[in-house]
């Protein structure tokens, strides 16, 4: 039973955590387990008991509620074609976005944390981080010198039985990408079955892993629906933050540290309305500089992505049809009563990490794929008979950037992600799209599929394929990298999330990442929270393990 309040019972708290996402309800969960220490979990947004976000079939309508999404958009930059900038949903609920994503489990590559390493960060290296992403997770079929068996998160394999998927696996083949049973362990390269973090039927979320699942904690406190305004300084201390839920103003003091796990876009919102951004930007919004930390907000990253539609010549072969009025009424009451069938399936079953330049051995594309249309966009759901693909680039070169143009806290900040602003992320973006026509052209789809339905197929240069790139790129929903860790004058972290010039105030989430990963960030946002947990409980970090054997 979770300690949720209205108000705070206590004037301090040891422990402040503002936002309860993949990484504030792991930070909340771990330090609470030191007893002698009181801690409280701010949250913008209302509770996640809710059978939408419960149940992984559904998880496309809590993307579609105000109540749980803040649906931000991007602003538009020079590449796009659309009325307005891309749609980055980010979760406004207990557990943040890990209670309103798509649940697939990816942890990333090997080298993306030796590349961390590489840039400064000595204690970020794939050593450092595999025993935390071990002790993350519960995962029972893989490899046990990769894979922890009896951490908090529930993690089960897709069984992908439905026609269209068997179709993608056997087409990849053909392409050239072997079966990989395990994309998370000692290769990521292949085509595969998604794994994803779905226990005895439900989603299995950061809040429902790392707070539902654990005993009972008093020392832990919970509010909901409560907004920080403003946060308190007395010299390079955080001393204090103000509050607002339902209308009533109130504010907590900081005993020992606070944390700022808002996420990617909202965390260095928090910062540039206390003063601490670059200031030029500080004084255009008429806030007063506290530090100036110009790397506040820059180096935004995200994984551009782009959706390929194919209609199903055999409607029966798709998901859709079993997706009707009374088809969904069946799949939730046998959900209800059983936590089987389609209800929980998250719906991405099949996927693929891929190379696609010459002697490259870290795959620069990934492929998620669902056997329907569905089109979740923020105006509404519409499901209709087919297959889609989506592609994204991993580890763009291409950076944006944050910034606010106000001193007032419910103002939404501006972000613009700048896609395929490089060379390189144009080059990657034409061979990313023409790896995927030739998977969906292999002879294993066996007329299954029509052709591409926005006229990709039909594309004959690499002009033509970058100007359908620019128009159909949209955001992968992974923001991140605009708090970075680092040591030089564009960093605001330290390697454990404290920001540069204070003592107490520290960022834990993805914002805090150097370089983006190769992957979804569900997973490897966890893993951070749980390293840098320790480091605030002042515990000797776990011991590096170091694995011979290759990981590509």
């Amino acid at each position: 039973m979770l300690n949720i309040l209205k108000r705070p019972s206590r004037t301090a708290y040891d422990y402040i955590i503002i936002g309860s996402g993949s990484a504030g309800s792991t930070v909340a969960g771990r330090l609470s387990e030191d007893k002698s220490k009181n801690i409280l979990l701010i949250e913008a947004g209302a509770s996640d008991r809710n059978i939408f976000i419960q149940m992984p079939a559904g998880l496309g309508i809590p993307l579609m509620k105000d109540r749980y999404n803040w649906k931000f958009f991007a602003e538009k930059d020079h590449i796009t074609e659309s009325t307005e900038g891309p749609y980055t949903p980010r979760g406004k609920v207990l557990g943040g976005s890990s209670s309103i994503n798509g649940m697939n489990w990816v942890r990333g590559n090997k080298a993306d944390y030796d590349s961390w390493r590489d840039c400064g960060l000595s204690s970020w290296s794939y050593a450092h981080c595999l025993p935390y992403f071990k002790r993350s997770e519960n995962y029972q079929q893989g490899d046990s010198a990769y894979r922890g068996k009896s951490g908090p998160t529930k993690i089960i394999k897709a069984e992908a039985r439905n026609p269209l998927f068997q179709a993608f696996i056997q087409a990849a083949n053909d392409y050239g990408l072997t079966l990989n049973q395990d994309h998370n362990g000692a290769t990521q390269i292949g085509v595969h079955k998604t794994q994803r973090n779905v226990a005895d039927g439900i989603r299995h979320s950061a809040s429902q892993a790392y707070l539902y699942d654990q005993p009972n904690k008093p020392n832990l406190e919970i509010l909901m629906e409560t907004r920080c305004t403003a946060i308190e300084f007395s010299g390079a201390d955080a001393v204090k933050v103000h509050l607002t839920r339902r209308g009533e103003n109130f504010s907590v003091e900081v005993a020992g540290e606070l944390v700022l796990a808002a996420g990617a876009i909202q965390s260095p919102q928090l910062l540039m309305l206390a003063g601490i951004g670059d200031k030029n930007m500080l004084a255009d919004a008429g806030i007063s500089v506290r530090q100036h930390l110009p790397g506040v907000g820059a180096n935004l990253q995200d994984h551009p992505a782009w959706c390929f539609e194919y209609s199903a010549t055999n409607p029966n072969d798709s998901l859709a049809s079993e997706l009707s009025y009374l088809g969904r009424l069946k799949i939730g009451m046998e959900w209800l009563l059983s936590k089987r069938g389609l209800g929980i399936s998250n719906h991405f079953e099949v996927g693929a990490f891929l190379c696609l330049t010459e002697n490259q051995t870290i795959p620069e594309v990934q492929m998620e794929c669902i056997a329907m249309r569905g089109d979740f966009a923020p105006e509404g759901i519409q499901i209709e008979p087919g297959y889609q693909c989506f592609t994204s680039i991993q580890r763009p070169s291409s950076r944006g950037k944050l910034w606010i143009h106000s001193a007032d806290p419910t103002e939404s900040p501006k972000f613009k992600f700048n896609y395929l602003d490089t060379d390189e992320d144009k080059k990657l973006a034409i061979a990313a799209i023409k790896a995927t026509r030739d998977i969906f052209q292999q002879p294993a789809w066996n007329g299954r599929l029509t052709s591409e339905l926005s006229g990709c197929d039909t594309l004959n240069s690499d002009a033509e394929i970058l100007q359908w790139a620019y128009a159909h790129v949209e955001s992968n929903y992974h923001p991140c990298g605009t708090c970075r860790m680092g040591s030089d004058d564009q960093a605001v972290t330290d390697e454990t999330g404290k920001v540069h010039g204070f003592n107490n105030l520290r960022v834990v989430d993805a914002a805090i990442i150097p370089s983006i990963p190769t992957g979804n960030l569900n997973a490897i946002t966890i893993m951070i929270a749980e390293k840098i947990a320790d480091s605030i409980l002042g515990l000797a970090p776990l011991e590096p393990e170091y694995i011979l054997r290759n990981q590509n």
